[in-house]
């Protein structure tokens, strides 16, 4: 007597609805269009901070060289593509807070909320669009590293340096609380302001007498340590007559948000004219 054995047979279909469908459904729900009405606020009212955020850089008078502008130019493009991203996420808070908060029946919701992981299209879609923005960010800082560093002279030697023009040298000396500018080329003349011609790449050997402190040409887009028992390098060419801002940037003591000075931008000729009057020579 032989026993049979059931056949397998194959699963009967189920009535789950596929990705597209479900997708449609939830962007069907009230409160899914809700935050989608947030969102889109949010998103236009961000947006315009990226204008505000350069307009408030502006105010001290810069930019005043080809770094400081690649610098607002990347703040710009990055808020202006995280705005959505911020939008989103604000507006999940605020729904969060004011919608959901706002229910006070302990009846549970009639609709069950939909598996985001097993939806092919939600997967997709949220991985494509998060890569190509991942992508964007990387390529663009990238590029703005290696033109900012070729802008700021790098670690290279001013005498090794590929301009037209040869740079004027500035050693920079932090010390609590004053900066101290010396132009070796120009018979070691020493000030407390540092005067620069337009259009004339500035190389700076940075050092310190005593703390760690940190040079900020703040206009010019120009941040470097000075550390005492080493020289660290940097530049930048002025492209805006006027009178700029140098600070402090790093906590050094008491009077640290006192260490400010002033960088002057002027002509050729006038910068022949300063160097003079400080008992050097004629730098052309």
């Amino acid at each position: 007597m032989s026993i049979e054995t059931p056949v397998d047979q194959p699963e009967s279909p189920t009535n789950r609805p596929d990705s597209t469908h479900r997708m449609k459904e939830w962007f069907s729900r009230d409160y899914v269009r809700k935050i989608i009405a947030i969102f889109i606020v949010l998103t236009i009212i961000i947006i315009p901070i990226a204008w505000l955020v350069i307009h408030f850089l502006e105010l001290s008078g810069g930019p005043a060289s080809s770094i400081m502008e690649e610098l607002e130019t990347t703040i710009f493009v990055f808020t202006l593509v995280s705005a959505p991203l911020m939008a989103i996420t604000a507006a999940v808070l605020v729904y969060s807070l004011f919608g959901w908060g706002s229910i006070k029946s302990e009846e549970p919701p009639m609709q069950e909320n939909p598996a985001i992981r097993t939806n092919a299209v939600a997967v997709i879609g949220w991985t494509v669009a998060t890569s190509l923005l991942a992508a964007f960010l990387v390529i663009w800082g990238l590029v703005e590293l290696a033109t900012i560093t070729a802008d700021s002279y790098g670690s290279t030697p001013s005498s090794q340096q590929p301009n037209a023009t040869k740079p004027i040298d500035v050693n920079v000396t932090g010390q609590q609380w004053v900066w101290t500018f010396e132009y070796p080329d120009q018979q070691k003349i020493q000030s407390n302001v540092l005067v620069v011609p337009i259009n004339t790449p500035i190389y700076f050997n940075v050092t310190s007498k005593d703390v760690i402190h940190s040079f900020w040409v703040v206009e010019m887009g120009v941040k470097i340590d000075a550390n005492p028992g080493a020289v660290t390098n940097t530049g930048f060419t002025a492209n805006k007559l006027g009178t700029f801002n140098i600070r402090c940037a790093e906590l050094c003591g008491l009077h640290h948000a006192y260490m400010e000075t002033n960088v002057q931008v002027v002509t050729q000729d006038q910068f022949d004219s300063w160097v003079r009057e400080q008992g050097g020579k004629r730098t052309v």
